[in-house]
């Protein structure tokens, strides 16, 4: 059964997020600290997502203070986007906010009900096509161990850091979001994965173009 819930978007260009992974924040301008403090005391989700275009641009060689008091650019979100639920900020002296967001879930936005002074919509989840697991796990062997080659061959250092154990541990639908807490490729694919529904596909893509990395 399709869910829905009433999630505050946040907007941001080229940032695209994955469930079961954390999302740092560094939120400076009043209204996406107004909506993160807000959202924490209603146990609200936040959507960290992409953008389609900028509406209106941020003023050019802004002072620290103005840029504290006054609301920077306008962003048009993407339609599909990953929420998660946000840990108490950490404030400083000037107000700003350090944040965690634990992704938790895909979702669809259906109609927004809020637009000042930040977005919130009602979304609905976006689930994945059934797919036999078994058939997505050679796909992930493939991609952990092109994974520990790539560490091994860049990072020599940090080989030993990486649990391949644990990565092959995790179901393979989990693992085709999860894995995106060490990869990044360019935000156009990511979207393209993020909307993507087919398990399969998606750990096809990712193997793909870790093999042309």
């Amino acid at each position: 059964m399709q869910e829905f819930a009433r999630i505050a978007i946040f907007p941001i260009p080229d940032m695209v997020t994955f469930p079961g992974t954390v999302v740092p924040l560094h939120v400076f301008e009043p209204r996406y600290r107004k909506m993160v403090e807000e959202s924490v005391n209603k146990k609200q989700m936040i959507a960290v997502c992409n953008t389609e275009k900028q509406i209106s641009p941020a003023k050019k060689n802004s002072s620290l203070q103005e840029v504290l008091t006054t609301n920077q650019a306008t962003y048009q979100p993407r339609k599909i986007f990953s929420a998660g639920f946000c840990n108490p900020p950490e404030k400083t002296e000037d107000g700003r906010l350090y944040v965690t967001i634990n992704i938790v879930q895909r979702y669809k936005l259906i109609e927004e009900i809020q637009t000042l002074p930040y977005r919130i919509a009602v979304c609905a989840e976006l689930l994945d096509d059934s797919t036999e697991l078994a058939t997505l796990l050679p796909l992930q062997t493939q991609i952990v161990n092109s994974l520990a080659m790539l560490i091994s061959l860049e990072s020599p250092n940090q080989a030993n850091d990486f649990d391949r154990d644990s990565w092959l541990s995790v179901d393979p639908v989990s693992f085709s979001f999860k894995i995106f807490q060490l990869l990044r490729f360019d935000s156009e694919t990511m979207q393209a994965l993020l909307e993507n529904t087919n398990p399969k596909q998606r750990l096809n893509i990712i193997s793909a173009k870790l093999n042309q990395i």
